[in-house]
Order: C-alpha cells, then structure tokens, then sequence
C-alpha cells in the first residue's frame, strides 16, 4: 500500500491523507481556482466520475459527504441518523479537518462496521471551505449531500429528496423543513421555509437569494452532482454558503419538501458563534487576515463570478448584476443607519 494511505474495514478501503502544509496550500488554491477555471472534459469541477469504478466500488446514487473538526460529542449521533436512511444507495464520506479529540476513533469504527463509509483524515486544518469543498470532490454519486457532524436527518431524508429530483428535472437542490434543536436534541424552534425559488426566471430566483441574506440550512439537502460541479464550490469568504445557494439558484429551481427533516443543533462549540466577518470568515478560510471592508468586496466579488460563469441570457445577466447592486445598496444603508447614535443632551 502506498506510503501516506491507511487501510480500514475488511474492505481496505484506502484514505486519503493531506500530510503537509504544502499539499494544505495547494488544496487551498484548488478551492479558489475552481471559481475562475471551466470544468475539465473528464474531471468536472474536480470530481473524476470513474474514481469509484476505479476503486472497484459500484456508483451510488447519492454521495454524503460529513465534515468535521473536533465533533467527538455529536458525531455519533449524527453518523447514525444517516446510515439509517430509509434511501440506502448511498456513500458516506468523512472528511476530518485535522481532530485532536476523538473523532478519528468514532469515525474508524463506523467505517469498519458499514461498506458505504470512507473515512479521510487531514493532517493539517484546511478550514471549513476547503474541507467542504474536498468532500465533494471525493464523491461520485449522481447526487450530493453535505451533513455536519452535529446536525441529524430524518430517516426518510435522502428518500423524499431523490424522489423529487427524479420526478422534477427543473429541480436542483431539494431539502425538508429545518428544524433547530439544542445541545441535548431538544426541539427549540421550526424554521420558516425560506425563499421563494420556484420561478422558472433565473433572476427572480437570484433576486429572492440576495433578499434573503442569512437563510443557508437548504445547502444540506440533496443537489444535483453535475450541477453542483458547474459552480464555483463554497467561496473563501464569511458568507460562503450564502454565495454557493444564489450561484445554484441561477441553475435551476429550488423545491421545499413541507414536512420536517432536518434537524440543526446549536450548541456552544458551532462554528456559527464566532458571529464576526473576520472570524467567519477564517472559519472558512484561515487564510483570511483582512479587514471587514476588504472581506465584503470578496464576497461581492464572488455574486460577481457566479453571475459570470452561470449559462444565462445576456438581459438576464444584466438583471442579476443589478441584484448585487440593490444588495449592496441596502448593506451600505443598513449599516449608515446602524452607526448613527441618538443625541443626548449632556451635562
């Protein structure tokens, strides 16, 4: 076997492992690079679709590919979630940014228990974005889905999402109803079901996502592989997410399945907590060592090159340019506003 790659599982099936801060480095240019370049003829966005075949496993229909970094606490809890799918056609890949704590442990022996799992460890930290976008990578499934260590899906999650995919072909991402829960998994509150992107106009539903700055649970439902390959990934920057979800936005509809699936936990150690830009920002990318001003005109940047690198008529280009503005008009607005301070009359 191959020097730098571990055996697990009866199977032997080989882990991938990033052994130094250069090949850390060049993962890292991969990510951004893959906003400016075009998809290769054979590898698309990265992903070889004969790599499964290749390591003499059968293609699945969906991918799953879990990131995580130091998740010891909900980590089991959440691999079993997923491997009780009532959908089975499915690989899971871990992807684990570089734990110290014991995460390798849990996720060496869920792999050794189930066939569809692969375990690949990181020996440096690549930050989330990376992470999130070498997971996809890995995969070969027709569909993918990202899971988080600490978030759980219902058991007909994977099954009510292929099954309108397979019905819609419009469709490009489809997700169930999110539902927040706390430390201990208690229900704290249902979340409303976002915007509307069900429009067969591009810019409308383009329109909607830049209306709806904060709202990213649906980027853990179930997308079209190929059409997530056509994108940038997750950007390095503090709205990442959000730029990812107006980018497939452009590609086709959004579709809301209206019963409670997915179930997202918020506890003191998420990542989510470190609310400022610069901190945000270097969760996905610690590279990141800009000030808020400079991280704002990379996120602008990134609607910029999703817009330009997304299959669409020239007006309606144009349109969606002039969302970015109205966007970025009402951050500017927004934050004039906040920075104003009532007059007190002193003494």
């Amino acid at each position: 076997m191959p020097k730098g790659l571990l055996s697990i599982g009866t199977s032997y099936e080989e882990i991938s492992i990033i052994s130094s801060r250069r090949e850390a480095r060049s993962a890292f240019r991969c990510s951004l690079a893959c906003e400016l370049s075009d998809p290769g003829e054979n590898v698309i966005g990265g992903r070889d679709p004969a790599a499964a075949q290749q390591r003499g496993t059968i293609v699945p229909r969906v991918s799953i590919g879990l990131t995580v970094f130091n998740g010891e606490r909900y980590l089991q809890e959440s691999l079993q979630s997923l491997l009780a799918q009532t959908f089975e056609d499915f690989e899971l890949i871990i992807s684990d940014n570089a734990s110290s704590d014991g995460t390798q442990k849990i996720a060496l022996a869920c792999a050794a228990a189930d066939h569809r799992v692969r375990y690949i460890r990181n020996r440096v930290n690549i930050g989330v974005g990376g992470n999130f976008n070498q997971v996809f990578r890995l995969s070969s499934g027709e569909f993918f889905k990202w899971a988080a260590y600490d978030d759980l899906c219902g058991h007909d999650f994977l099954l009510r999402c292929v099954e309108v995919l397979d019905r819609d072909h419009g469709v490009v991402l489809a997700y169930p109803r999110t539902v927040g829960i706390d430390e201990h998994g208690r229900v704290t509150v249902s979340h409303g079901p976002g915007p509307d992107l069900t429009s067969v106009d591009p810019a409308v539903r383009f329109g909607h996502m830049m209306q709806s700055p904060f709202w990213a649970t649906s980027l853990f439902g179930v997308v079209r592989a190929e059409i997530m390959a056509m994108t940038g990934l997750l950007p390095s920057n503090a709205a990442g997410d959000h730029v990812l979800l107006a980018e497939l936005s452009l590609h086709g509809r959004f579709h809301a399945i209206p019963e409670d699936g997915f179930f997202n936990r918020d506890h003191p150690g998420r990542a989510l907590t470190k609310s400022s830009i610069i901190r945000r920002a270097q969760q996905v990318d610690p590279r990141l060592r800009n000030g808020p001003t400079f991280l704002r005109l990379r996120q602008v940047g990134s609607y910029v090159s999703a817009i330009r690198r997304a299959p669409l008529a020239q007006r309606t280009r144009l349109r969606c340019y002039g969302a970015v503005g109205q966007w970025l008009s009402d951050r500017v607005v927004a934050r004039t506003l906040g920075s104003r301070r009532p007059f007190s009359r002193g003494k």
